[in-house]
C-alpha cells in the first residue's frame, strides 16, 4: 500500500473502516459512502492486510470489530471530529453568521418553529436556519443546535445534550372519529385503525409498547402504517385513524381542536426530548442567548 507523509494509509481506506465501525455494518457503511458493499469490504481487507492484523471479525450475520479495531476506531473518530470542527469553524468564517438548527418534520412544526417565531419577536438580529430532516447520525458532525427524542446513540464526545422536556403518550384522533367511538377503553381502542408510525429511528415509542404500558395484551390493529409522523398526524386528524401522540409536542393541535385525546389513558414516555449542540468554551454569545431561550421556555 502506498504510503505518505506521515506515514498514513491512503485516507478512503480509513474513511471507510471508520464508517463501518461506527455503523457496525459494511452495508450501512456503503450506503452512507455512496458505495458498494464490496467496495467497503475491499477497502477494509486492504487496510487489514496493510496493518497485518483482523480489524473486524465476520460473521453470518454481520461484523464485529476486534480489539485492535476498537483502539483505532476510537483515535480516528476524536480525530475525525477535530477536523470537522476546524472546517466548521473555517466555513463560519466565510459565510453569514447563522445558526444552523436541525430538527425533524414534526419537532420543527410543532415545537421549534413556535418558539422561533416568538425569538425573533426580541432577538430579530439573530438569524437561524432549520435544517428539517428525520434522519438524523448522531455521531457525525452536529449542526450547531439539534432537538431530539431520545438521547443519541453513539454520542460524540464533544456533544452537550439538554434535557428539554419529558412527555406522556396518549391516543389523538380527529374530533369526527371521537364522536364516532363512544367506548374509549383501551380494548376498544386496539380494535380500532391504528396509525403506526415505522421509522428508522427506532428510539420512537409504537403501539405495541403503549399497550403493553396499559398492561393490554391482547392483538391490536396493524393495517395503517406510514414512514413520517407529521403524515401520521394528518391522517388521523382527517379521521383515517387513532395516532399515538406526545401530549405537550402536540398542544398546538389540541388547543386548535384539530386532533382530541381518546380516552384517559395516559402513559408516562420512556425518553425525554433533548437539545444537542456541542460543547465549546468559545461559544458564540448569539447561540448561548438561543440555548437559553429555549432551555427557559421548558421551565
Amino acid at each position: 500500500m502506498a504510503r505518505r507523509h506521515y506515514n498514513l494509509p491512503p485516507l478512503n481506506t480509513l474513511a471507510a473502516f471508520e464508517t463501518s465501525a461506527r455503523h457496525a455494518s459494511f452495508k450501512k457503511a456503503a450506503e452512507e459512502l455512496g458505495v458498494t458493499p464490496g467496495a467497503v469490504s475491499h477497502q477494509i481487507k486492504s487496510l487489514e492486510e496493510d496493518l497485518n492484523l483482523l480489524l473486524f471479525d465476520r460473521h453470518y450475520r454481520g461484523v464485529e470489530i476486534t480489539k485492535e479495531g476498537q483502539l483505532l476506531f476510537s483515535v480516528l473518530q476524536h480525530s475525525f471530529a477535530d477536523i470537522s470542527k476546524v472546517l466548521n469553524n473555517l466555513r463560519k468564517s466565510t459565510e453569514t453568521e447563522s445558526i444552523t438548527f436541525a430538527a425533524s418534520t414534526a419537532m420543527s412544526a410543532l415545537w421549534l418553529t413556535p418558539r422561533l417565531t416568538q425569538f425573533w419577536k426580541t432577538h430579530g438580529d439573530i438569524s437561524v436556519d432549520q435544517h428539517v430532516s428525520d434522519i438524523f447520525d448522531h455521531s457525525r458532525e452536529l449542526p450547531d443546535l439539534r432537538v431530539t427524542y431520545g438521547y443519541p446513540r453513539n454520542p460524540r464526545e464533544d456533544m452537550q445534550a439538554d434535557v428539554l422536556f419529558w412527555d406522556e403518550l396518549v391516543a389523538v384522533c380527529s374530533p369526527e372519529f371521537y364522536a364516532l367511538h363512544k367506548d374509549t377503553s383501551v380494548s376498544a381502542i386496539a380494535k380500532m385503525p391504528l396509525i403506526h408510525l415505522t421509522a428508522k429511528d427506532e428510539r420512537w415509542t409504537t403501539w405495541r409498547a403503549w399497550f403493553d404500558a396499559t398492561g393490554y395484551e391482547g392483538d391490536i390493529k396493524d393495517n395503517i402504517h406510514v414512514n413520517n409522523y407529521m403524515i401520521a398526524l394528518l391522517m388521523a386528524s382527517e379521521g383515517a385513524g387513532v395516532v399515538l401522540g406526545w401530549k405537550k409536542l402536540l398542544k398546538p393541535m389540541l388547543e386548535k381542536n384539530e386532533l382530541v385525546i381518546m380516552g384517559d389513558t395516559v402513559i408516562p414516555a420512556a425518553k425525554a426530548f433533548y437539545l444537542l449542540y456541542a460543547q465549546d468554551n468559545d461559544m458564540d454569545d448569539k447561540l448561548k442567548t438561543l440555548i437559553h431561550y429555549l432551555l427557559a421556555s421548558e421551565q
